[in-house]
Order: structure tokens, then C-alpha cells, then sequence
């Protein structure tokens, strides 16, 4: 099933515009009468059929809709800045493909870049969304220092990824509402940032036996929280 994406809904109409227009149209080749599912990013999705057919509009007539409550349960994963933004890019995509409630880049000290592409990131997360048939387009935050999210965090359930010896690991622990994990960039996080989070009440917790890249352990982190917490 394709699934197309708009927030200009009202109680009986859906207009999809500029790009969504264009490739319902133009790439799957809809036509008058034709039947979709439209998504708003909130929770429902719509089944619709289209009505009339404009340059650069698409307005559809709602035949039905379904929705569900957020989940709060799903995981929110803050990942340091990686250098690589194409491996970025790709763990956006697979986290709101398996089930992200929020996702928040850290600056952090041994983070190599320190610039971002919200606008393109949430293009990404759109795209993601739809292809998965995800009622809820994931909340992507303003770039944050580990400092800023650490003191503002008021989940019961607080992670921090670490490799080494000792460290329980993520799978043994007992989730519910509203987990979040941090993940750290190339080179992890500092020892400052570590023993910050600790003292905030972070716990530090291993995703298995091997060390992973930061764009892989966010992946695995979001699959071991979703598997571990009911999912609507």
C-alpha cells in the first residue's frame, strides 16, 4: 500500500500538494476515482479517493479514517553527531521504520560536526513514515549538548551506551514509559559527559558483545526498547 502524507484536512477533504501532488500523480500515475491512504503525521490515517486533479493540488474526497493513540512507550534516542552524514541519514530512516517516539542530536566534545539539515532530516523521517505506515512522524529536536538533555530529562528509564566489562546490558533491563538512551559519536563520549549523565541519573548499560558503530548501536538500542515494550 502507498501512503501519502498532508496536514491540509479538514472533516470531509484532503489536498495533497507540491511533491505529494507530483508523485501521485505523476510517478504512480493516479487518476481520477483512484483510491488512496493519506497519512497526517498525528496518529490517523485516511482512506480517500480522488476527486479532482490541479496543476500543482490534488483534492480528495474522505471515504474513512482510523487512528490510534502515541504510544509513549516507544524509545527516544539522542545519537552524538556523527561525521558521516549519509550513515546519519540511514539510522534516521531504519529508527522511524521500527518505532522512535523522539530523536535528539547531541553536539557533543568529540563530535566532528557540528552542523545539521533539519529540513532535510525531516524530509527523511516523512519518507520513512510513509513507507513504514507509521501513524506518527517521530519528533526530530534542535540539536542539544549532552549537558542541556541530561538536566532536562525527567524519564524514569535513562541509558547511556557504553562497551566495556561489567556493564549490564540493555536487554536485562526492566522497561516501561518513556525510555530514552544516548548514544555517543566516533570516539564515544568524554569522561566528563559519562560521569555527568551518571550523576544525573543515567544508567550505563552494553547492546551486546560487540563493539558496534554509533549508527548501528542507535538501530540496535530503538530494536531492543521496542521489543521490550509494548508496541500499539
Amino acid at each position: 500500500m502507498n501512503a501519502f502524507y498532508s496536514t491540509d484536512i479538514t472533516s470531509t477533504a484532503i489536498v495533497l500538494s507540491d511533491q505529494e501532488a507530483r508523485h501521485c500523480t505523476k510517478v504512480l500515475r493516479k487518476n481520477l476515482g483512484d483510491k488512496i491512504h493519506v497519512l497526517d503525521g498525528k496518529g490517523s490515517i485516511y482512506e480517500s479517493v480522488i476527486k479532482e486533479i490541479g496543476k500543482h493540488e490534488v483534492e480528495l474526497e474522505i471515504l474513512g479514517k482510523k487512528s490510534e493513540p502515541r504510544n509513549e512507550q516507544l524509545p527516544e534516542i539522542a545519537f552524538g553527531l556523527l561525521k558521516n552524514s549519509s550513515r546519519m541519514e540511514w539510522m534516521l530512516e531504519k529508527l522511524t521504520e521500527i518505532g522512535v517516539r523522539r530523536i535528539i542530536p547531541l553536539r557533543c566534545q568529540r563530535s566532528e560536526r557540528k552542523r545539521v539539515n533539519l529540513e532535510r532530516w525531516n524530509k527523511i523521517l516523512l519518507s520513512a513514515m510513509k513507507q513504514s505506515i507509521r501513524k506518527y512522524l517521530p519528533i526530530l529536536e534542535e540539536p542539544s549538548t549532552v549537558s542541556d538533555l541530561v538536566k532536562s530529562t525527567n524519564s524514569e528509564f535513562k541509558y547511556i551506551a557504553s562497551f566495556g566489562p561489567g556493564v549490564p546490558e540493555l536487554v536485562s533491563q526492566k522497561l516501561k514509559a518513556n525510555p530514552i538512551i544516548m548514544i555517543g559519536p566516533e570516539g564515544d563520549f568524554d569522561t566528563d559527559e559519562m560521569d555527568l549523565a551518571m550523576k544525573e541519573g543515567f544508567r550505563r548499560v552494553n547492546l551486546g558483545q560487540s563493539r558496534l558503530r554509533a549508527e548501528t548501536a542507535a538501530i540496535v538500542a530503538c530494536t531492543i526498547m521496542n521489543n521490550r515494550s509494548p508496541i500499539l
